[in-house]
């Protein structure tokens, strides 16, 4: 009998995905290829056997009766290091304030670059890591992370760091975008900031 690392077995349903090769659209969104009843068996970190009453010896072995169990999630767009969240601006909105006006009254993507210049790399780390935690909780294993609550090269830096870090000690993979031009930063032109983008910022990014 083959050993494997771990089995996962009697799960209520197996979502696998499996179908066309070939984006599904409109109705074939629904064709989910539910194993009912399922097992999964992974070795050195890879899925080699998906069905019903799968047999194997396994290092590990995990009951999954009365729960489904999918793929991991995919983020594609987050935007996870960062200090300063904007809870408040819900009540301006709600008043039917526009972006700029709630802009004018300190709120805004400037309201969240203060403040994560101003925060360490040690604290922005800690927060970014309770928000991976509970992405994780709720399924997701990978996300995209952009950058770009900095608008200076030091801060740019820092929230890469902070990702590159998390990406290395997290089990939820995360794939950095630089995103340096999130915006023009008071003082600066637009063709000022683009020049410190080309010539300093990517560079060292």
């Amino acid at each position: 009998m083959e050993k494997v690392d771990l089995l996962i077995k009697k799960a209520n349903e197996v979502v696998t995905l499996k179908g066309p090769n070939k984006p599904r659209v409109k109705e074939e969104m629904n064709e989910l290829s539910i194993v009912k009843n399922g097992s999964i068996a992974v070795k050195n970190g890879v899925i080699i056997d998906v069905g019903k009453n799968l047999v194997y010896r396994a290092e590990k072995t995990i009951n999954a009766a009365g729960k489904t169990v999918t793929p991991g999630f995919v983020d594609p767009h987050t935007h996870l290091v960062f200090a300063g969240t904007r809870e408040f601006e819900l009540e301006m909105k709600l008043q039917g304030m526009s972006y700029l006006e709630i802009l004018k009254k300190g709120g805004g993507i400037f309201y969240t670059v203060e403040k994560t210049r101003k925060t360490t790399e040690e604290q922005l780390l800690l927060e970014a890591k309770k928000r991976l935690n509970n992405m994780l909780t709720h399924g997701t294993t990978t996300c995209e992370a952009k950058s770009g609550y900095g608008l200076t090269t030091e801060a740019e830096l820092k929230i890469l760091r902070t990702q590159k870090k998390l990406n290395e000690s997290h089990p939820v993979d995360i794939i950095s975008t630089f995103l340096g031009a999130h915006a023009i930063p008071e003082g600066l032109s637009s063709d000022e900031y683009v020049e410190i983008i080309i010539k300093k910022m990517l560079p060292h990014a």
